[in-house]
């Protein structure tokens, strides 16, 4: 019965093939430095039932290796992963006080206290994060942490921190502003040093997410309690114009890869739509199939992009079954990443 054992190790060594527990790996938060470098967190089955896992990619997907993760909650809010370069890289969930930092690629992590995570962005060689009270920043390649206060104070509701660079924007609702149609923006090109401060595109209270292009474009995605609204700027921020789109809900996220081009998730199902000519038409690229939601979509540079989405239920599991879907020719037509089984490293 030997043959037999043999038979199953050279099995598990063909391509295509993998380890139950590797197969059962389910990604949550995707982050790239280029094209061909990125990293996903997620879930893998442990001891304990399902335990945070990080997988690593050099070479575009092709094969990915294992790194060790943070100890990170598999259950309520969804942790995000945030590489700035190949070493530096920022581990945490959204509104709560667990941050992690590495600076050796995920050799090793070290929590940070910075209170209650609001926000998070990278920009000019520093890290942000925005708290209910005030705007944290280090230097990335080092825990150099200062704070300083918030260019307007907030309500406590939801903050949208966004950088590019030496620019850095902050949108959420100034306490006491309610009354006001209009979110706050504050604006900054000194990568946080000042900020000019004017209304934003969202609702108050609801927040929004900022996604500017490489030039002083910023795309836009605002939620209105019953749905959802585009917006567009193309002076950096200063004042946006409504995108025309699709029935949207409150769970809408849009991707620029260019000034011009950018993919829209309405929040209804798990159909991507592409414009090309700034939000006038939109159309539905090719896919690799169909899926039930879309957790996650961004563009690396103007023509490559990722996308997490889920594509149904592991009813054995527990667990939604997610799918990485890549696209080269800036969201025309999308292609399955398969995640290998990673080796030691």
């Amino acid at each position: 019965m030997a043959w037999i054992a043999r038979l199953a190790v050279l099995l598990l060594a063909l391509p295509g093939t993998a380890p139950a527990d590797h197969a059962r790996f389910e990604p949550l938060s995707f982050t790239a430095v280029s094209a061909r470098d990125f990293w996903l967190l997620g879930t893998a089955p442990c001891r304990r039932g399902r335990c945070t896992a990080i997988r690593r990619t050099t070479d575009g997907g092709r094969t990915f290796a294992a790194v060790h993760a943070p100890a990170l909650p598999t259950s309520g809010n969804t942790p995000e992963l945030r590489f700035a370069d190949r070493l530096d890289g920022f581990a945490f969930v959204p509104w709560r006080g667990l941050f992690y930092a590495t600076h050796d690629g995920g050799a090793s992590w070290r929590r940070v206290s910075l209170g209650r995570v609001l926000g998070f962005a990278t920009g000019a060689g520093r890290v942000f994060v925005a708290t209910s009270r005030s705007l944290e920043s280090s230097p990335i390649s080092r825990d150099g942490w200062v704070s300083r206060p918030l260019p307007f104070t907030t309500d406590g509701s939801p903050v949208g921190l966004t950088a590019q660079h030496s620019r850095l924007w902050v949108l959420g609702t100034r306490a006491g502003n309610r009354p006001s149609s209009l979110d706050e923006l504050a604006r900054s090109t000194d990568a946080g040093r000042t900020f000019a401060t004017a209304a934003g595109p969202c609702v108050p209270g609801l927040g929004g997410e900022l996604a500017p292009t490489r030039s002083a474009v910023v795309w836009a995605v605002c939620p209105t309690g019953m749905s959802a609204g585009a917006w567009r700027s193309t002076n950096g921020g200063t004042t946006f114009s409504p995108v025309r789109t699709p029935a949207l809900v409150n769970s809408a996220q849009i991707a620029p890869a260019s000034v011009t081009t950018a993919v829209l998730v309405r929040g209804v199902g798990g159909r991507l739509l592409r414009t090309t000519d700034a939000g006038e038409t939109w159309h539905s690229p090719r896919t690799p199939g169909r899926a039930t939601a879309v957790l996650w979509v961004g563009f690396t540079d103007a023509r490559v992009g990722s996308a997490l989405v889920q594509t149904g239920y592991d009813a054995s599991a527990k667990t939604e079954v997610t799918a990485l879907w890549r696209t080269i020719d800036g969201g025309a037509t999308w292609s399955t990443i398969r995640i290998g089984w990673p080796q030691p490293r």
